[in-house]
């Protein structure tokens, strides 16, 4: 077994081991024994791929036995899965004797593990002296103010925190006030709470969304409509206004919401565009929903979360080619059709069963050899059926791209040929798996 810094290194950037939506598609597809062999080489991802389906099946005799070469060495990722595992099977107890040597070689992921498994059985005083040395670091700060909910531990925890500065430096994280206040609030100290976040709501270098929101979220909860409505329309500003916003349609005031949204969304954000279209698609007024996204200054300039919006909901009812008259409208006012523009009107046209026709566009494009154009392509024919001729469209090149062949030649039945692709790719430049810790 490799090292545990060459097991890191190969979980950061799937070097060699096959990706995780690869593997998925093996065992969607029957390649299970490919999968077992590639396990029993030390492709970590196959592994715990197959632990993951053999427990699902209930199949507990062979579980741990598939990563158990990667648990043997003390790798953590190995560990916590299969704590994962156990616990999930009810035995946590086992779960809690497997992380234990991983918390106390000081490994943060382990510890928080450690002290979630150790709530679940009601062990309190054991979680605070775990967390304890580790309550200044943020994961572990969360985990002991997160994990300590509701056992009348307040004071206790409230000492364990770092101590809030009175000015803030620059770049503090919002935990730092968001974490005690969260304490306080529980405690029923709601304007003590609400008075720390204030001293970084005002001040140049402590603003943040979240603590906003956290703000919001307290009057909200504790049902201060008046303050919440003074809140956003200070300094609380569009971040206060969605809590305020969901809080009125909540009480059932969808005009009183859908007010609070719409001078954002008149002034050009896209996100108050999209939640003032949601909100009034939820209280079933579609007409509006849709005006909101077509007048919308983001729509009119190619925005592609607005667009994406205002596709879909004509979609959903049944007005497809309106749908596609704002897509010629578009372009007919840019000067022509962008490829952002045409991959929407591509998803479109295999929405509406037009995959075929959708093909044809794709082949006359005079940029249909770029990458982006060949993906979308092979995904069409793939969807279509032809698997072949997909396949031949995507040359290997490097990284995720192999990726794409390899999943499109397991669909195909080609499993060999797809590990050999991954196998064969060339890592230069390399890449890094961005889920890995």
């Amino acid at each position: 077994m490799d090292t545990l810094a060459e097991l890191d290194r190969r979980l950061r950037t799937f070097d060699p081991w096959l990706p995780p939506w690869v593997v998925a598609t093996m065992i969607e597809h029957g390649h299970l024994d490919e999968v077992r062999s590639q396990a029993e080489s030390g492709d970590w991802y196959c592994a715990v791929g197959l632990a993951q389906l053999l427990a699902g099946r209930g199949e507990r005799d062979g579980v741990l036995d598939v990563i158990a070469p990667f648990i043997e060495i003390g790798w953590w990722e190995a560990v916590g899965a299969a704590a994962d595992i156990i616990d999930n099977w009810g035995c946590r107890d086992e779960a809690v004797a497997l992380v234990r040597p991983s918390a106390e070689a000081g490994d943060l992921s382990a510890i928080k593990r450690l002290a979630t498994l150790l709530a679940g059985l009601g062990h309190t005083d054991e979680v605070i002296t775990l967390l304890r040395p580790h309550a200044g670091k943020q994961v572990c700060g969360r985990a002991l103010v997160n994990l300590t909910a509701g056992c009348g531990r307040g004071d206790t925890v409230m000492a364990l925190l770092p101590t809030v500065p009175a000015e803030p430096r620059f770049g503090e994280a919002p935990t730092v006030v968001g974490l005690p206040a969260a304490v306080l609030e529980r405690q029923g100290r709601v304007d003590e709470a609400l008075a720390l976040l204030d001293t970084r709501i005002y001040h140049p270098n402590g603003a943040s969304a979240n603590v906003i929101e956290q703000y919001a979220d307290i009057l909200a909860r504790h049902d201060r409509l008046p303050d919440l409505r003074e809140f956003a329309a200070g300094a609380g500003g569009r971040d206060a206004s969605y809590r305020l916003a969901d809080l009125l349609e909540e009480r059932g005031h969808v005009d009183a919401a859908a007010d609070v949204l719409r001078p954002f969304a008149a002034a050009g954000s896209p996100d108050a565009t999209v939640g003032l279209a949601d909100l009034l698609t939820r209280n079933d007024r579609f007409d509006e929903a849709v005006l909101v996204l077509r007048s919308a200054s983001g729509a009119a300039a190619g925005d592609e979360g607005v667009l994406k919006s205002l596709l879909t909901l004509l979609t959903e009812h049944g007005r497809t080619e309106e749908a596609f008259a704002i897509i010629d409208d578009i372009a007919a006012r840019n000067g022509g059709m962008s490829a952002e523009l045409f991959f929407e009107r591509v998803w479109l046209l295999s929405c509406c069963g037009r995959a075929e026709q959708a093909i044809i566009e794709l082949r006359a494009r005079p940029d249909a050899d770029t990458r982006n154009m060949k993906f979308r392509l092979a995904d069409l024919l793939a969807d279509t059926g032809c698997l072949e001729e997909a396949i031949a469209i995507l040359t290997p090149t490097s990284g995720m791209d192999v990726a794409v062949l390899a999943d499109l030649l397991i669909r195909g039945g080609r499993v060999k040929d797809a590990i050999a692709a991954w196998h064969e790719r060339d890592t230069t430049p390399a890449f890094e798996n961005p889920w890995a810790v």
